[in-house]
């Protein structure tokens, strides 16, 4: 758009030039408040509980806050007391060991005053407001910007908060105050790949993000799975129901309202004379099978492993460009009658999920394959390298692309997917499990010797996970994607750290960070902790280790909270301020944008 064209619908905004001398005061002075602070989780896995207990404690940021409001003035005991009630304000209120009196109603309101006070401390008045729920918006202003020592209208802040509890409103207000705690505590949230899969709450974790303020993903190779699941690909949509079988999970696909009945009865008749020894279901940990018999399941995984196999070598057979012809393993390709039905009637099952479409529809619009956000480079898997340091060139159609161009152009991919392009769809298969896919960052999947041939192939990583200890390959990848800040570093999921084997989350002199600590209790053993969260503020980086959750319920019944350490990874020569990140850069350029408009419109008024 001209100038012209501009400064005609500025001038509908800003009719007078007061009006622009305001705004221009009030952006000049938003870019010197410190930055927000940005949360990084990733490889979720379906552990809904944790998730949203790490969401509502805000990685311990509201215990710091809560400590720093009150030192010494308030007991371990009250502190943990205060902090369930913020986390889970509804079921806390609910309890029957809870008192709600009158005196009780009105400290803990005035507490609860006092934290977001501190949370909200180094945002606008305006962005707070925003926050607040409309109902309350104007007695929530009142009482959080009221002066310390406040003589002259001591009385009336008071009344506020009588009137609050005499009329019946103090839960309803209470709830209110610590949905706006949670709020400001995180600014932005970054969610680097792997919600689904594992644990049974992937579509739980979708609908918390649906109704988050400030979002977004950078897909994994478990995400893009049910992506191509959804959009069509029967192999994907086989590993889908694959995976889930072998983490006793299926309780998740049938949240989506896709019935699995049509594989349990082709499953039952077709493997009827087959124990599938080597399909039974370990126990992953401690859950129960969703079948009265694991034989049950176990025919339901081998049915639908041998239905992937053979889509897989189709798709392998079609599509040379892959070059994963050494896994081609199974000796046939061609589906039954039966399979062939069976498979028409589940992908129609999945096409059709009304709630998984929504789901998938988030992931489409929040999601990508990378992200630079304010300097930082964030994605889930590698860019697949070569031993002598140099991109991969990775074949997509008849075309090569390599480091940034090939995440540009795989993001287009996914997107063609969505828009029914087979190629596109196809491709979503190799990037869940092909040989130098960056989501998946491994040579080879080994699906078929595991079950018909009962060893475990040694999966090969990338190079770039070796190179990623050197400074000088993450300096380049960083280049590669223009984060070229002098505290940029890298920000991958997908490889779970084992810690208690001696892995360090991070490499390169702390310019790479693996924030896969091993959320899904699939991986506790594995790893030795559960779960990294990382944190990104005005002051510095921050990595937090968790400790297993116990439960939302013991939370609320004991004021018990996440076990968690915190270690500073770097911290800023100086505050890092609003001008310095992407949403200073915009601000910036509406700056630009009003001076010009003041000259050019309002040059006699000036």
């Amino acid at each position: 758009m001209n100038n012209t064209g501009t400064n005609r619908i500025l001038a509908k905004q800003f009719p007078t030039a007061q009006s622009v001398i305001s705004e221009l005061i009030n952006l000049k002075a938003i870019l010197n408040l410190p930055k927000g602070t940005e949360h990084f989780l990733s490889d979720i896995h379906g552990e809904s509980e944790t998730f949203l207990h790490i969401l509502r404690n805000a990685s311990g940021v509201i215990r710091t806050k809560i400590d720093l409001a009150f030192g010494d003035r308030m007991s371990e005991t009250e502190k943990n007391k205060l902090a369930a009630l913020i986390y889970y304000p509804e079921r806390v209120l609910k309890n029957d060991d809870n008192v709600c009196t009158p005196s009780w109603y009105r400290q803990t309101i005035y507490d609860l005053i006092e934290v977001s006070k501190l949370v909200s401390a180094k945002y606008t008045r305006s962005k707070v407001r925003k926050a607040m729920p409309e109902d309350y918006r104007y007695i929530m202003d009142e009482l959080i910007n009221m002066p310390e020592h406040s003589i002259d209208k001591a009385n009336y802040y008071s009344e506020i908060v009588s009137s609050i509890i005499e009329l019946g409103n103090a839960d309803r207000f209470i709830i209110e105050m610590a949905r706006l705690i949670h709020h400001l505590a995180v600014d932005h949230l970054h969610i680097v790949g792997d919600i689904y899969d594992r644990g049974n709450g992937c579509d739980i974790i979708m609908d918390e993000l649906s109704r988050f303020h400030s979002f977004d993903i950078q897909w994994g190779n478990h995400d893009v799975l049910w992506m191509g699941a959804y959009f069509g690909n029967a192999a994907c949509m086989s590993n889908v129901i694959r995976i889930n079988c072998v983490y006793r999970n299926l309780q998740v696909i049938e949240n989506y309202g896709i019935n699995l009945r049509p594989l349990v009865t082709f499953a039952s008749e077709e493997y009827a004379d087959d124990k599938c020894e080597a399909f039974l279901i370990s126990d992953i940990y401690g859950c129960e099978s969703d079948f009265e018999k694991d034989e049950t399941l176990a025919r339901m995984t081998k049915a639908i492993t041998v239905i992937q196999l053979k889509l897989e070598n189709r798709l392998i057979s079609e599509h040379p460009e892959f070059c994963m012809n050494d896994r081609i393993l199974y000796p046939s390709n061609t589906l039954t009658e039966k399979e062939e039905r069976l498979i028409e009637v589940l992908t129609d099952e999945f096409r059709h999920s009304k709630r998984l479409g929504e789901h998938m529809r988030i992931l489409l619009k929040y999601g990508s394959m990378y992200k630079v956000f304010n300097d930082n480079l964030i994605m889930h898997g590698c860019v697949p390298t070569e031993t002598d340091g140099s991109f991969s060139q990775i074949s997509v159609g008849e075309d090569k692309y390599s480091g940034k161009r090939l995440y540009d152009r795989l993001d287009e991919l996914v997107r063609d997917g969505a828009k029914g392009d087979k190629y596109s769809v196809d491709y979503m298969w190799y990037l869940w499990c092909g040989k130098k896919s960056p989501l998946y960052g491994r040579d080879k999947m080994c699906v078929y010797t595991k079950y018909f041939e009962r060893y475990v192939e040694k999966e090969n990583k990338d190079e770039y996970y070796s190179l990623v200890n050197q400074e000088e390959f993450c300096l380049r990848v960083l280049t590669e994607f223009g984060a070229t800040g002098d505290n940029s570093v890298i920000v991958n999921g997908h490889m779970p750290v084992k810690v208690k084997s001696g892995e360090s989350p991070e490499s390169g002199n702390c310019r790479h960070i693996t924030i896969d600590g091993g959320l899904s209790k699939a991986y506790h053993q594995k790893t030795g902790i559960a779960g990294y969260t990382l944190v990104n503020n005005s002051q510095g980086l921050y990595l937090i280790c968790h400790q297993p959750f116990t439960s939302s319920e013991d939370v609320v019944n004991n004021a018990t909270d996440l076990r968690s350490e915190v270690r500073q990874l770097r911290k800023y020569d100086s505050r890092i301020l609003v001008k310095q990140t992407d949403i200073g850069k915009k601000l910036q350029s509406e700056i630009d944008v009003l001076k010009s408009f003041l000259s050019e419109a309002y040059s006699s008024h000036l």
